[in-house]
């Protein structure tokens, strides 16, 4: 009941920051904590960059163990990985032209993840 309760807490701590779709000038503070990480990690959703270098690795690691929560279907877990793949791919992107093509298979892969988690059932198999 403890546990409950603390995720019950957390979620609602991080309604301020639901709002949030990526960090720019004026929330990079907020949108960039692993506590917004996690929120987004709960939600299938990907991190397209914009976060200071020293708190991206805290950043994807409360990303990952957000998507971690719950029970999901198997399908999605191609996608997740896929997710973190290019998650790394883009902090290492030497280019804003290569960041920008890894942002548009990141968004693909985020848009299907949304979709399996949201409509578990369309995407189960019948063996």
């Amino acid at each position: 009941m403890t546990r409950k309760f603390a995720l019950l807490a957390s979620f609602l701590s991080l309604a301020g920051c639901a709002a949030l779709e990526g960090p720019d000038a004026s929330n990079v503070a907020a949108y960039c904590t692993a506590e917004n990480a996690f929120r987004l990690g709960t939600q299938s959703k990907a991190y397209f960059g914009g976060c200071p270098k020293e708190s991206e690795s805290a950043f994807l690691a409360a990303l990952e163990r957000g998507r971690l929560l719950g029970p999901m279907p198997p399908q999605v877990w191609p996608y997740y990985e896929r997710m973190g793949q290019l998650e790394k791919q883009l902090i290492a992107a030497a280019t804003e032209a290569e960041r920008e093509g890894v942002r548009t298979r990141l968004r693909e892969a985020e848009w299907w993840a949304v979709q399996i988690i949201n409509s578990p059932g369309t995407y189960e198999s019948f063996n």
